[in-house]
C-alpha cells in the first residue's frame, strides 16, 4: 500500500513538473528577453577603441516582432551601445521579410549607431541561389540602413585609431570563405569577427588578426537542463560551444544563444538573449575576462 501510495506521488510531482516545463518552455519563455553583460580584456586593442560597446543579437527567426523584440529595442536604445552586430538567422521563409524589415528599422533607429548582419544557414534556405540571397541582401541594406557582411571587412576608425570589422558568410552550409573575409586585414590589427556558427572557430583562432569572435547558431540547445546544459547543438562541435565566452589560443569567442526558435518553437532555462559585451585594453600579463 505504501508502494502504491508513493508510485502514484510520484506521478503527480512528475506530472505537475512536466506541465510546468510545457508551459514555461512553450508559453513564457520564448517572450523573456534576458540581457547579459560582459567584459572582454584584450592586449591587441587599439587605445582609441578602450571600451567599445558592442549589442550582440543573433538567430531572429522572425515571423512577427513580438515582446522580446520589441524589449531588445527598447534596451538597445537605453543603453547607447557603439555598434550593433546580428549574426545570422533572420528569417526562415521569404514571406517572412515584412517583419524583419520592421523590426530591423526600428532597431537601427533607436540604436543610432551602425548595425551589421552576416548571414546564417537558415537565410541560405529561405534565399536558395546567389542571385536570391544577394537581392535579399540588397534589399536589407537599401529599407533599412544595415550594412550586410558576407566574406567582407571593413574599417572602423574611432578617436584616431582603427580596427577590422570582418564578417563571413554562413560557416554551417560551407558558404564561409575566411580567405576572402580577411583579404586586406593585416596579421597585426586587430580584428573583431562576425560569422554564424561556431564551425570554423578553430580555423579563426589560426588568424592573427582574429581577436574576438561573436556567433550564434547553436540557440544554447534551446532546451536546457539542471545540471546538464544544453541536449543537443547542431554543430559538428556538439554542445562544446553551446552558449557563453571561450577561448581558444589569444582568440576570444562569444556565442549568443539567440532570439529566436527553429524547428519547435520552444525555449527552456535559455531565453532569448542580447548581449552587452564592453572590449577593454589590458597588458598582456592581465590578460583574462570577466
Amino acid at each position: 500500500m505504501n508502494r502504491a501510495v508513493t508510485v502514484h506521488a510520484m506521478g503527480i510531482a512528475f506530472g505537475t513538473f512536466a506541465g510546468a516545463a510545457f508551459v514555461d518552455g512553450f508559453l513564457l519563455e520564448p517572450f523573456q528577453l534576458g540581457v547579459s553583460r560582459l567584459e572582454v580584456l584584450c592586449s591587441h586593442l587599439p587605445a582609441g577603441f578602450d571600451g567599445l560597446k558592442i549589442a550582440q543579437l543573433s538567430d531572429l527567426h522572425l515571423h512577427g516582432v513580438s515582446r522580446a523584440y520589441r524589449t531588445a529595442i527598447d534596451v538597445i536604445g537605453r543603453e547607447h551601445p557603439d555598434l550593433v552586430a546580428i549574426t545570422g538567422d533572420l528569417v526562415d521563409r521569404p514571406e517572412e521579410t515584412s517583419a524583419c524589415i520592421s523590426f530591423l528599422s526600428q532597431l537601427r533607429a533607436a540604436a543610432r549607431v551602425p548595425v551589421i548582419v552576416v548571414p546564417g544557414n537558415w537565410d541560405h534556405r529561405a534565399f536558395p541561389t546567389r542571385q536570391s540571397i544577394a537581392a535579399w541582401h540588397k534589399r536589407l541594406q537599401a529599407e533599412t540602413g544595415v550594412r550586410v557582411l558576407a566574406n567582407q571587412n571593413l574599417v572602423l576608425r574611432r578617436h584616431g585609431d582603427r580596427m577590422w570589422l570582418v564578417g563571413t558568410d554562413d560557416p554551417y552550409f560551407g558558404h564561409a570563405d575566411l580567405d576572402a573575409s580577411f583579404e586586406g586585414v593585416p596579421d597585426s590589427a586587430f580584428a573583431l569577427v562576425l560569422t554564424h556558427a561556431p564551425e570554423v572557430f578553430e580555423e579563426l583562432a589560426q588568424r592573427p588578426a582574429a581577436r574576438l569572435v561573436l556567433a550564434g547558431h547553436t540557440h544554447g540547445g534551446q532546451v536546457r537542463l539542471p545540471f546538464i546544459g544544453a541536449l543537443r547543438v547542431p554543430s559538428r562541435y556538439g554542445t562544446r560551444f553551446a552558449q557563453g565566452l571561450y577561448k581558444l589560443g589569444d582568440t576570444f569567442f562569444y556565442v549568443n544563444a539567440g532570439m529566436g526558435t527553429s524547428h519547435l518553437p520552444v525555449r527552456f532555462l535559455c531565453r532569448p538573449e542580447l548581449t552587452f559585451i564592453t572590449v577593454k585594453s589590458c597588458r598582456p600579463d592581465e590578460l583574462s575576462h570577466r
